[in-house]
This record gives structure tokens, sequence and C-alpha cells, in this order.
């Protein structure tokens, strides 16, 4: 089994290879997600979606399993991503340009850090940028003090501040993950997105849990399918609030973040972005299905 690490800040995973035209070559040439998602059209935003064109996204740092390469392209599976079809990982393409050629472990014990800010600048070993990097990205950490901490990465030895893994925020886990899910708010909706470039439902739920260091599967039906059942009387801020089909009976189509008092954060659908909307919305109410609790 072949590791490769991903080693730009936001990997697009590709359903095929040939789902990308051309509205994606810009992003394919230079890996600027945020400039990509600005750029995109309403009918873009849809075909991303109707299409399934990307099925999820890999951050800077993940390990992969890499099953094959077809060209500029390998297929791989996401190792961080759970997933009910596929042990090895969530899977898809990504531009073989985006992986390392290895997968390269420290020989001595190390500790990880997780960034818990929206964006963290990556420093160099000379502590010039490098690049952005997203919440929930995962670094393995070598050297730290009160105000820098020095991480290997794909690209070599670097430097974060440390106030990039300091959440800063009181109360139970609970609340932490609303407060987080605050800072998501107007966020665009990105059909397979998990970074605050861009978010579907489920990998919005999907970030704010791995950012606390809680793992939970990557797609809504099998978010529903784990986690602790909650009663709709039980319901407090950090629960995840489920929609399904056939009146909430029948596949899970739609995930939310309980924001108390009869109101929940979400990625409503493309052209949208996240928003506190009430769980009696009209197009919702009717489809409830339950509640899951992955914090305690």
């Amino acid at each position: 089994m072949e590791i490769r690490r991903i080693k730009v800040a936001t990997a697009l995973v590709w359903a095929t290879p040939t789902t990308s035209n051309r509205a994606d070559q810009a992003y394919l040439k230079t890996g600027d997600l945020t400039t990509w998602v600005k750029a995109l059209k309403p009918v873009d935003q849809i075909r991303l979606a109707d299409q399934n064109v990307i099925v999820t996204e890999a951050l800077f740092n993940d390990r992969v399993v890499l099953d094959r390469i077809e060209g500029n392209w390998a297929h791989v599976f996401v190792k961080r991503q759970a997933n009910r079809q596929e042990r090895r990982g969530y899977p898809g393409w990504v531009p073989l340009s985006q992986l390392t050629t290895q997968d390269e472990e420290l020989a001595y014990p190390t500790t990880t850090v997780r960034l818990v800010q929206l964006t963290t600048p990556l420093l160099d070993d000379d502590r010039q940028p490098v690049m952005d990097l997203p919440m929930g990205t995962i670094l393995t950490t070598v050297a730290q003090d009160a105000d820098w901490i020095q991480v290997v990465t794909p690209l070599g030895k670097g430097w974060i501040t440390a106030q990039a893994a300091q959440l800063g925020i009181s109360g139970d886990d609970g609340q932490r993950l609303l407060t987080l899910a605050q800072h998501f708010l107007d966020t665009p909706y990105l059909w397979g997105g998990i970074t605050p470039a861009g978010v579907d439902c489920s990998g919005l739920v999907y970030a704010l849990h791995r950012a606390l260091g809680y793992t939970i599967s990557r797609d809504a039906q099998d978010q529903f399918a784990n986690g602790y059942p909650i009663a709709p009387e039980e319901l407090v801020a950090g629960d995840l609030v489920f929609f399904a089909q056939d009146h909430g009976t029948g596949t899970i189509h739609h995930v939310g973040l309980y924001a108390g008092n009869g109101q929940m954060i979400h990625a409503p659908k493309p052209g949208k972005t996240v928003q506190l909307a009430p769980l009696t919305t009209a197009e919702l109410a009717p489809e409830y299905a339950g509640a899951r609790r992955f914090w305690q």
C-alpha cells in the first residue's frame, strides 16, 4: 500500500478526471481554491452538485492511499475521511502534481497540531510566507515556544504561530462547535467543500468536528448512521440535525449544526451561503429525520 501526502493547501478530489472543464483549469494550474470559488458562475455551482463533479477535498499534509495513476491523475483514498463503502478512505481523483512522491515519517516520536483558525499562514524555515492553510489542517510538530510552532510538512520544515492552534473558546465542546460554525456564516456553498473557501452541508459539520479532534464520517448518510441519537427535546448546541427524503424516513440528504432556540447553522444549496435558519424552514421541516451527537 503506497502512501502519498497532499502538498497544496486544499486538493479538490474529483469523481473522475474527465469531470473537470474549462472553468476548472485555473484551479488545476495554480491550486488557488479561493480565487477559483469566487470566479464560479451559478451554472458552474449547479454543475458541480448535479453532476457530483467534486466528491470531497483533502487538506495539506493529509495522507492518501495511492491506488493507481492514469496520465496526470492519481486515484486515491483519503485516509482521514471515513466512508462506509471503502475502508481505505474516501475515494476519488486528484492531479498527480498535488501529491508528494513519497510519505516520509520521522524516525523519532512526534506530536501533531490542529489548526483551528479559519486560515493560518505557513512560513518556511526562514519565516517567509509559503501558503495559507485552512482550518482543520493537521501538522507534525518538532519544536514550540510561546509564540511559534515549528512543523514538518510535505514541503520541508516550516513555522506557524502558536495562536493558530489555540481555540480560545469557553464552554463544552458543543458550544465550541457552535462558535466555530458561526465563523463560517456567509461562506459560499461548494459541493464537496470542507474549508472556509466553500463548504457543502456535510462538509461543514465534518470540518467543525475535525478541528476539535473528533472523527466523523464525511457524508451526511454515514454521519446519521453513527453518533449518539438525540431526542428533539434534548437538543443542545453542537448536535447535528438531519433531513431525509420521503418525509424524513428515506435517504438522508441534508445536515445542519443545531444552534439552540430552534435554529441551525447549515450550508443550504448551490448559490447560497452558510446561514442561520430555523428548523421550521418550510422546505426542511417535514423532512426532519433525527439528531446525532458526536462531541460527548
